[in-house]
Order: C-alpha cells, then structure tokens, then sequence
C-alpha cells in the first residue's frame, strides 16, 4: 500500500548482538554465579577452572612419596627404588543449557529497537535464574538425575561412608585410601554436637600433605544448621566480612572457615571445604556460552529462540582434604 512503512528491523540479528554484548560484558556469569552462596563461592578465588577440550576432565594426583625413604649409617647402599605415587582422576563432561525465548506475539508489539533489546535482555534474566537454580542444585547432588547427565556434585565427592567401594572419577577409594574423604555421620543434636565434631571434622581435613597449611576455608549447611552454628559458638562468635560489597555479612566463623547456608545444601548435612581442593571445571567454549547460530526461529513454532550452554563438572584433587557432617538435628 502507498505510504506504509518499510520495516527495517532485523530481529535475529538485534537479539543475538544483544546476548553476545550481554555475555561478552560478563555480566550473565557474573549474575549466575553471585546469585547463590555456593556458587558465589566457586566464582571466588581460583575454583573456575577453564578447560579447552578432551574426551574428558583429566587432573593428576599425587597420592604418596616415592616409598625409597631410608635410614642409612656411613656408606650403605640407599634405597633409589622409584615407586608410582601418581594416579590420574577423570571427571565426565556435563552439559546443560537454558534457553531465553521470545514469542511471535512479543516480537509483534515491541517494535524499535530499544523496546527489544529491554525485551531480549528481560529473557536472559530469566535464562540467567534458571541456570543459577539447576547448576546449585546440580552442585550439591550426586549426579545421578537425568541418566547422570546432571554435574556429579557434592553427595558423590564426599560420601557419607568413604571407605565403599564406589569408584568416583574412577578410582576406588576401598583400594586407594588416600582417595577417601573425610565424614561424621549420626551427629544428632547439634546444640550438644556440633562443636566437638566442627574440632574432629577440622582436624581430619588437615591430615596428610600440606597439613595446617591447608586447613578447610569454608563451610555449607542449610539455614537451620547455621543458625545452630551462630548459637552454639556465640561466646566466641567472629563475623565474616561483607566480601568487599560494603554490606555485612552474619556467616559465624570457625577456625577461620565461614559459615555459609544456601537453600540447595541437603538437610541436616554439613559440607566442611578446602578451597584449594575443589574446582568446577567449564570448558572455554561453553562457560555460558550462546549457541553459535544466535537467536533463531524454530520452523514449527512462533517465536525466537537461543541457547546458552555449559558444559563442565565439578572435581577435586585431594578428596581427603573434604569433609562432611551428616545427621544433625
């Protein structure tokens, strides 16, 4: 017709940009991985480690010496005997992904551009909350969901019977005991317990190489057993700080490590960290990453679609140095 617009608008494209700049920025990992305690937690320090490839997550151990210590008087024959003290850890890649979707309906009322950049960035919010959500979850699981598609969290890292011959990351803890983690079960009340198992638990996770030097840092729990934590250490409370954000935190501290509670963490369980023992592993191109085709419109159904993908696992290299509590009411 005479006179009509000629739409100039490229919708694929402006949503696609605008995820790109939006993940480029960093601001989607950033808003996923400050959204729970734990996951905040891996964020900080050195826990994300990128990965570039491999049929699978490899990380090498060091489990004992060379067993050729010996005592010796003037010119006796040393011992110079090399034995294998090395052993190789394999995590299996993990995938997820969230998709930030907007209908055909959308599309037709917001028009001009910055209507639909405002509406591309409110669906990746709530890609954002549902990557958040799940990966806790995920984090705090066993990985066994979905056909064990799901990332082999804490249940599986810190068992409640470490000496079961359950193979994580293919070994057998019940053949090689310094692959075992550290656990109290049956702890029961906590206004009693919790102190004197917080002591022996401590002091388990630092036996073996590193000792003090590498003493638990951080602790997890659900709200209920914080709160008993807060109680039963009050004469001799420390608070955390506000991790640089200029607010005060409440996380109660033992022996340096702090408390912290996040909703995902199973009830009545307590998991005692050492946070140069526990990583989770995203390979570089999949650290909530948009798929590369950008926003697409699918051939059966109205609307625009894009993926945002991880793909990854959580893993540690001295499971020894991990703790749990379990059992407490």
């Amino acid at each position: 017709m005479a006179g009509e617009a000629t739409p100039t608008l490229n919708w694929g494209d402006v949503l696609s940009t605008t995820l790109m700049a939006y993940i480029d920025s960093g601001m989607l990992h950033d808003q996923v991985f400050t959204s729970t305690a734990f996951l905040n937690w891996l964020r900080s320090g050195s826990r994300i480690r990128k990965v570039n490839g491999g049929d699978r997550i490899k990380v090498g151990l060091l489990h004992r010496g060379p067993g050729n210590y010996k005592r010796y008087s003037g010119d006796e024959v040393l011992d110079i005997t090399q034995q294998p003290g090395r052993t190789v850890a394999f995590f299996n890649w993990k995938q997820a992904s969230a998709a930030a979707v907007i209908s055909g309906l959308e599309q037709r009322v917001n028009g001009g551009e910055s209507a639909v950049r405002d509406l591309a960035k409110d669906r990746i919010r709530a890609a954002e909350l549902e990557i958040a959500d799940n990966l806790t979850t995920d984090a705090f699981s066993n990985g066994s969901a979905n056909s064990s598609k799901q990332v082999t969290g804490l249940l599986a890292m810190l068992p409640d019977d470490p000496t079961a011959a359950n193979e994580y990351a293919d070994i057998d803890p019940s053949v090689n005991t310094a692959w075992q983690n550290q656990a109290i079960t049956g702890v029961g009340s906590g206004a009693v317990n919790l102190l004197p198992n917080l002591r022996t638990l401590h002091n388990d996770c630092q036996e073996g190489s590193a000792g003090v030097r590498s003493a638990p840092d951080a602790i997890f729990c659900p709200q209920a057993i914080h709160e008993i934590a807060e109680a039963v250490v009050q004469p001799a409370i420390r608070y955390a700080g506000g991790g640089g954000k200029g607010e005060m935190s409440i996380n109660p501290m033992f022996r340096g490590a702090e408390f912290k509670w996040d909703e995902h963490c199973q009830a009545q369980t307590l998991y005692m960290l050492n946070s140069n023992h526990i990583f989770l592993f995203v390979h570089k191109q999949a650290d909530l990453a948009m798929a590369p085709e950008g926003f697409q419109r699918p051939v059966n159904q109205d609307s625009y679609t894009a993926q945002i993908l991880f793909q990854g696992n959580m893993g540690t290299n001295n499971r020894r140095k991990l703790g749990k509590m379990t059992g407490i009411t």
